[in-house]
């Protein structure tokens, strides 16, 4: 009985047994993996391939260790496991461990490697109440980072979806022209080309979608920022 209340006293969460700065070099190592991702699709770059390859073997290795610390240090490893992040930690290693990740569906799959930037936000910013009781200015950044890293986020995995499912068009010849449509589609005002696939139009509908999602962000946003400059509110939402 000592045994087991003594191991739940020393099992602690990941953010506790992991040393100062380790989730700002995940944040890094995401960015990285996304980049390999995206430029492993531009068939002019295809000369760096090996390079490539290397950076993709470090990325996993690192994800496959972060994500057995989290599975270890979970209170609930099954809630853990089959979580909305959870899930997405699985994602990023997967196709790698299955040596499918050459095929072009699992090769833009892994671009949901960039949601996880999102739970590294969401934990800054939770840190950052915690540490301050007045601290809106580094909420209001914070946020703003958040509404940058959605859009990125946005951008990345619809132009994925594009360059999956029109493959044809030279606006999807690789993910980076992808996430270009993507942009163009989010925007809305500037011309872009029509998808012509069933695949293309539903990722259409997801980029409006999208669209109406970020501006209800952004005006919240700044919504907040006015009413603390011209009210002093500084309760930030």
């Amino acid at each position: 009985m000592k045994r087991k209340q003594k191991h739940k006293l020393t099992r602690r969460s990941f953010e506790e047994v992991t040393p100062p700065g380790t989730e700002h070099f995940l944040a890094l190592t995401t960015l990285v993996a996304v980049a390999v991702v995206a430029l492993e699709t531009v068939s002019s770059l295809s000369a760096y391939s090996q390079l490539f390859h290397s950076l993709e073997i470090g990325i996993v290795t690192i994800f496959s260790l972060e994500y057995i610390t989290r599975l270890y240090y979970s209170q609930n490893r099954l809630r853990y496991m089959f979580s909305f992040f959870g899930i997405i930690d699985l994602l990023a290693i997967l196709p790698s461990f299955l040596g499918l990740s050459n095929l072009t569906f699992l090769k833009a799959a892994r671009a949901v490697r960039i949601i996880r930037l999102l739970r590294m936000l969401r934990l800054a910013k939770f840190s950052q109440i915690k540490r301050q009781k007045n601290a809106a200015q580094s909420l209001y950044k914070i946020n703003l980072e958040i509404y940058t890293a959605t859009l990125l986020v946005a951008t990345l995995l619809l132009g994925a979806l594009f360059y999956v499912f029109e493959s044809g068009q030279v606006a999807a010849q690789d993910i980076p022209s992808g996430m270009w449509w993507a942009l163009r589609a989010i925007l809305g005002g500037i011309s872009y080309p029509q998808p012509e696939s069933l695949g293309g139009m539903v990722t259409l509908i997801l980029a409006r979608f999208t669209s109406m999602l970020l501006l209800g962000m952004l005006i919240g946003l700044v919504g907040t920022m006015l009413r603390k400059v011209l009210i002093g509110a500084e309760k930030d939402s």
